[in-house]
């Protein structure tokens, strides 16, 4: 906790100034106590960003390899993901798979969620699910998923596999955020088939560690 014990101002100041330095110093405490409390960003983000199309029966995989995390204490996790493009997305599942760090064999696995369902559909022209419209690499509908009660450790590498429903002509159309430079602490790949489907003890393809992240954009603690 942070205490101010005292502000001292010069005798000839003047009472303006002895109540601006005090709200000055209230500002920075509150300011200092609020950055304790609040989310934080676990891994460098997407920063620019650009678009990759059709995503019809194609699984989008993201990594947040755990040498890239930042230290955190936090129980809870907030996974982030961006549309840039198309008017719905049609998800048939999603699910975040823990691996120890390098190895491809899963350990553990988490379903992922949006509004407490694994197989959500998000309306990209509704402006009260996307406030910037029309959608675009430059407006990009931002969602937060469902938060997870897991805390993300640097010993272990977290794939989110999020796989788009098929035949379906709006995954067709849709577009999926991608960093525009190589600037992020995630890597990626794309699938053409399934990958929500894997067991405890199956082995990823470590092909997945490199590459770009898909749709995925943010990592925060909650």
């Amino acid at each position: 906790m942070f205490k101010i014990r005292s502000i001292v101002v010069p005798s000839g100041e003047s009472r303006s100034a002895r109540i601006l330095l005090t709200t000055v110093a209230l500002f920075i405490v509150a300011i200092a106590t609020q950055g304790f409390a609040a989310p934080k960003n676990l891994v460098a983000g997407a920063g620019p960003l650009s678009s990759a199309t059709k995503w019809e029966g194609r699984s989008a995989i993201s990594v947040i390899p755990g040498a890239s995390l930042f230290p955190t204490t936090s129980k809870t996790t907030a996974l982030y993901i961006a549309f840039t493009g198309g008017t719905q997305a049609d998800i048939s599942n999603m699910v975040l798979y823990q691996t120890d760090s390098r190895d491809p064999a899963i350990k553990a696995l988490t379903p992922v969620t949006l509004n407490k369902v694994s197989n959500p559909t998000v309306n990209l022209t509704d402006p009260a699910v996307c406030p910037d419209q029309p959608v675009s690499v430059t407006t990009p509908c931002i969602i937060e998923l469902d938060k997870l009660t897991l805390q993300l450790v640097p010993s272990s590498d977290y794939y989110l596999a999020i796989y788009f429903t098929s035949p379906d002509s709006n995954n067709a159309a849709l577009s999926l955020a991608q960093p525009r430079f190589a600037t992020s602490g995630l890597t990626g790949f794309i699938s053409f088939s399934d990958e929500t489907k894997h067991l405890v003890g199956d082995a990823l393809d470590t092909l997945f560690i490199s590459g770009s992240p898909f749709g995925l954009i943010a990592v925060m603690s909650k």
